[in-house]
C-alpha cells in the first residue's frame, strides 16, 4: 500500500471525476441555451424603428407559419420561427385574428403578436362635419379608408336598406350623424352606415316625445334641422331661424328655403336664378308647401335642438342674409323687402368703395 506523504494532494476517484465533468458540461450547455433563449426574448420584446408605417393584411384561415412569413416579407419580424414559437408558448396559435394591421414607426414583435391576438386592426380617425351631404360623407370615407363611394351611396338610397334599419324615409340622407369616428381600414360599407346612424337612433329615441308635442315626427325634425343647418353659420341664430320656419309651417306658408332648391338642383356653390325656383322637384320649397320629403344634409346636434326648441315668442316670418354670415329678421313682407333693398344697397356701396380703393381714387 502506497504511503501518503505530507506533500501529496487528495485525488477524486475516477468515477467522481467523470461525474463532475458531465455536470460541468451540462451546466455550460444549459447556460448557453438560457443565454440564447434570453437573447431571443430580448429581441422579441425590444422596440424597433422603421422609416414608414407598414400596413399588412392578414386573410382568414392562415396558419401561424403563413402569418409569420407574411410578417417577415414586410419587415415586421426578422425571425419567423421565433414568432411561431412565441405564439405557441403564449397559447395564441388559434387566436390570431384576420384583418388589416398597421405598425410603426416604433414597434416590437411582441406588439405585433399582441395586436393580432386582440384584433387591434388599423383605424383612421374620420370626421364628418355638420351639414355634409351623404355624397360628401362617401367621399370622405373613400379618401380615408378606401371605401367604395358608389356602393356607399347605393346603400344610402336603397329603400330596402332604409326599411331594414327601421327608418321611414326616402333615403338615409340626414341620418348619418356628424361626429369623429374611429374607422377600421377593412370596415365594410354596411358597418360604416351602422356606425354613423347609431347616434341618430339615440337622438330619435330621446327626443321623440318632444317632437310629438310639436305635432311632428323625428323624420320631420331631422328634415327641418337640415335646413337650419344649411342656413345658419352662427349658433346664436339657429333657434331664431327655426322659429321662422315653424311659424311658416304653422301658417301653411311655403318655406321658400334656398338650400332645398340647391339640393334639388344639385348646385351648392353658385347663385340661384329665378328659373331654378320653378324646378318641379318635391324638394323645391318655393313651389311646394310644407317640408321636403327628407333631410338635405346631416344636421349637427345644435341644429336638431334648434328644430326641437325654436325661439319662444318669436313672430318673425322672414330673414335675409347680410353677407357676413348673419341675417336680418323681419315680421312682415314689407319689412323684409325693405331689408333686402338696404342690404343690396350696402353691398353695392361696399363694392364701389373697394373698386375706388383699388384704383387709388
Amino acid at each position: 500500500m502506497r504511503k501518503r506523504y505530507r506533500g501529496d494532494k487528495p485525488r477524486l476517484p475516477r468515477r467522481s471525476r467523470a461525474w463532475f465533468v458531465r455536470e460541468l458540461v451540462f451546466l455550460v450547455v444549459v447556460g448557453v441555451l438560457l443565454l440564447y433563449a434570453l437573447g431571443h426574448v430580448v429581441a422579441f420584446v425590444s422596440m424597433r424603428e422603421i422609416k414608414h408605417r407598414v400596413l399588412v393584411e392578414i386573410p382568414e384561415g392562415k396558419s401561424v407559419g403563413e402569418i409569420a412569413a407574411m410578417l417577415e416579407s414586410v419587415g415586421l419580424t426578422v425571425a419567423p420561427r421565433r414568432f411561431v414559437l412565441a405564439t405557441r408558448i403564449l397559447g395564441y396559435e388559434e387566436e390570431l385574428q384576420a384583418g388589416s394591421y398597421e405598425f410603426g414607426p416604433r414597434f416590437s414583435e411582441m406588439d405585433v403578436l399582441t395586436a393580432l391576438n386582440r384584433g387591434e386592426v388599423a383605424v383612421r380617425r374620420v370626421t364628418i362635419p355638420e351639414g355634409f351631404r351623404a355624397e360628401q360623407i362617401a367621399e370622405i370615407l373613400e379618401a380615408a379608408v378606401g371605401m367604395d363611394r358608389e356602393e356607399f351611396m347605393e346603400r344610402v338610397r336603397d329603400p330596402a336598406v332604409v326599411a331594414r334599419l327601421g327608418f321611414h324615409a326616402p333615403s338615409l340622407e340626414g341620418y348619418l350623424m356628424p361626429d369623429t369616428y374611429r374607422v377600421e381600414l377593412d370596415m365594410t360599407v354596411g358597418e360604416a352606415i351602422e356606425m354613423t346612424i347609431w347616434g341618430t337612433r339615440r337622438i330619435m329615441e330621446r327626443y321623440s316625445p318632444r317632437a310629438e308635442s310639436l305635432g311632428m315626427t323625428m323624420h320631420e325634425i331631422l328634415t327641418l334641422a337640415s335646413i337650419v343647418e344649411s342656413e345658419a353659420m352662427f349658433n346664436r341664430e339657429r333657434a331664431r331661424i327655426s322659429a321662422v320656419y315653424h311659424n311658416r309651417l304653422g301658417s301653411a306658408w311655403r318655406l321658400e328655403a334656398d338650400p332645398t332648391v340647391r339640393y334639388a338642383k344639385g348646385v351648392y356653390h353658385r347663385k340661384l336664378f329665378y328659373s331654378d325656383l320653378r324646378d318641379e322637384s318635391p324638394y323645391n320649397t318655393y313651389r311646394n308647401k310644407g317640408l321636403p320629403p327628407g333631410p338635405i344634409c346631416s344636421p349637427g346636434m345644435a341644429s336638431i335642438i334648434a328644430a326641437l326648441y325654436p325661439l319662444e315668442g318669436n313672430d318673425e316670418y322672414f330673414f335675409v342674409a347680410n353677407g357676413d354670415g348673419t341675417h336680418t329678421f323681419t315680421r312682415t313682407f314689407h319689412e323684409h323687402a325693405a331689408a333686402r333693398e338696404r342690404i343690396a344697397r350696402e353691398r353695392k356701396e361696399r363694392a364701389e368703395f373697394s373698386l375706388d380703393a383699388a384704383l387709388g381714387e
